[in-house]
């Protein structure tokens, strides 16, 4: 059992720590983790030299480095070097996107540069998928039952290690939305259609998984993000930092901030506030490093789907009024498409069809989770938004 369960996130203070790095240069990077971390106590303050460390990242699907989609492999050689200096066990591991076969993880480690980083440090890598368990768990509000990745249950420390993303989802993949990966690929399908077309219950899944093995710690990449339609699918961002925290949803809440979207309109961090496990306010965050204001980007890409601040703030009963004509929905761009079937295969309520021209949607089944146009390797699905949402927005 991970011994960071014993954290309680209402009793910690909520502190981040936000230092410049301008490249993934291995030696500039691991001083930028350096110095993000030694405001907040350094690894040591939660690695003992006995521990087994599980170093979750983000890897979503196997893209380059470059493409901006998975946690760049310069953090984690970082984070395994300072790991395997205090003498404790790494361990490198995700569930990907539509879950994953052996051989395809393998592929997918060697195209987003990864195994490379675990040859050179020596480091053992698990595949997510290979091994479950069901929990019981008491911290959760929602969600009582999860099945987790065996690797999740037994590791002594977790460190997270995301990518600052937009997500057409959530609107925002951050420190909490990481932790989605602790359910195997093919339990994901379960939970997307128990949640169906409800953000703020899988909202509530996220934060269950968070508050029942929430990291001891996560360190951000966002030396280069994504804006746009993410979270494979957008574009890569400049942003130059690296963000660090002992709480997911502080730093959530810092980095939705520096990324200029209004925090209460992320489903996460609204609702980790509501429970009393998030902050209300930037000042409620001890901030070490650099300050936030400067660092607010005005001109960050949102994704298509997310959602304006007039209606974030607005009554759910007004909402629902006018949802169908604000509605977006995933389109299949058919100059795109190569018909390689991955959209049919991980779409959850089966709301994709093929034929000899390609997909076809059925929006009548269609739960807006968006995993076709996030899966989709060729960037052949996309999002649809009404004039009326685009005018909100305005």
């Amino acid at each position: 059992m991970s011994g960071n369960t014993e954290t309680d996130e209402r009793s910690m203070p909520y502190e981040v720590s936000i230092h410049r790095c301008d490249s993934y240069d291995d030696p500039k990077v691991i001083k930028a983790v350096e110095a993000s971390l030694a405001p907040l106590g350094g690894l040591e303050s939660v690695i003992k030299a006995t521990d087994r460390v599980l170093i979750k990242l983000n890897l979503l699907s196997a893209k380059p480095p470059e493409a901006a989609v998975t946690t760049h492999p310069a953090i984690v050689r970082a984070t395994i070097k300072l790991v395997q200096e205090l003498g404790a066990t790494p361990v490198v591991g995700d569930s990907p996107g539509g879950g994953s076969t052996r051989a395809s993880y393998k592929k997918l480690l060697e195209k987003t540069g990864i195994r490379q980083v675990v040859e050179d440090t020596g480091c053992e890598w698990v595949r997510f998928d290979e091994a479950t368990l069901e929990v019981a768990s008491d911290k959760a509000k929602t969600f009582k039952k999860l099945t987790l990745a065996k690797a999740v249950t037994e590791a002594d420390v977790i460190i997270g290690l995301l990518k600052l993303k937009t997500h057409s989802l959530t609107y925002y993949t951050g420190a909490v939305k990481l932790l989605y990966g602790y359910i195997p690929g093919m339990f994901k399908t379960e939970f997307h259609l128990h949640t169906a077309r409800d953000i703020n219950l899988f909202a509530d899944l996220l934060l269950d998984l968070h508050e029942t093995y929430p990291p001891a710690l996560t360190i951000m990449d966002a030396i280069v993000g994504m804006e746009g339609d993410g979270p494979s699918n957008g574009n890569p961002r400049k942003i130059g930092l690296v963000l660090a925290s002992k709480s997911c949803t502080a730093l959530d809440y810092v980095a939705v901030t520096i990324a200029g979207f209004d925090p209460i309109s992320v489903p996460t961090v609204k609702l980790a506030q509501e429970r009393g496990v998030g902050p209300a306010r930037l000042e409620d965050i001890e901030l070490f490093g650099e300050p936030v204001e400067p660092l607010i980007m005005g001109d960050f890409e949102k994704t298509s789907t997310t959602s304006p601040t007039s209606l974030s703030r607005a009554p759910p009963f007004l909402v629902n009024s006018f949802k169908r004509f604000i509605a977006v929905k995933p389109v299949v761009n058919a100059s795109k498409c190569i018909r390689c079937g991955e959209c049919f295969k991980d779409c959850p309520p089966k709301a994709t069809t093929l034929a000899k021209t390609g997909p076809t949607i059925d929006y009548s089944k269609c739960i807006r989770c968006y995993c076709c146009q996030e899966l989709c390797p060729e960037g052949a699905i996309t999002i649809s938004t009404p004039v009326v949402r685009r005018l909100l927005k305005r």
